[in-house]
């Protein structure tokens, strides 16, 4: 049997051999269709060496991050078990279940951002709902108080608008808001 962090090597060696390969592709395009293909696979190299490092070179019990308490702002330890199948042998069929119910409601709440982050992005366009997104995330969440949120969104949102806006000279999409915004410009 493989064990899982010669699992997590394998999938990391194919994901990497995958961005090489559109790396590679993506050479053979005009210098205008490789603007979002090369950058992208750049990234994902970079990440998936990083990831690769990590993963070989740290503890095996600070490899536990379970993304969902990231996401939905859980504490840091309630993820991460030493002993996973010795504390699954302790809890009761009633703990059991609260901590699937409690599952299913970080999935659901996981989901909700994502379709959140979706409906915005139509309504408004991206730029605008990147910044509202990232600043109502950090400020419910309770991650940052009000000015490093605020400092920490218009840095994101700025980097996002010069990387594809400037950089990559893609013409945003404006959202189904706009015509309204359009008319009320015009009052």
């Amino acid at each position: 049997m493989i064990s899982r962090r010669a699992q997590e090597n394998i999938v990391v060696l194919l994901l990497l051999a995958f961005f090489v390969a559109v790396f590679v592709t993506s050479l053979g395009f005009s210098p205008r269709a490789r603007l979002v293909p090369v950058p992208i696979s750049v990234l994902a190299i970079l990440l998936l060496l990083v990831q690769l490092f990590w993963q070989n070179f740290r503890p095996a019990d600070e490899l536990n991050v379970d993304l969902l308490d990231v996401l939905t702002a859980r504490s840091s330890t309630a993820g991460v078990t030493t002993d996973r199948t010795e504390s699954k042998e302790k809890k009761t069929a009633a703990e059991e279940q609260e901590e699937e119910a409690a599952s299913w409601k970080r999935v659901a709440i996981a989901i909700g951002f994502v379709a959140l982050l979706v409906a915005l992005t139509l309504a408004l366009g991206p730029i605008p709902a990147i910044f509202v997104f990232t600043f109502g995330y950090f400020m419910l969440s309770g991650h940052y108080p009000l000015f490093k949120a605020a400092i920490y969104t218009i840095v994101f949102t700025l980097a996002v608008y010069l990387l594809f806006m400037v950089a990559l000279n893609i013409q945003p999409y404006h959202g189904y808001l706009k015509p309204l915004v359009d008319y009320l410009r015009q009052l």
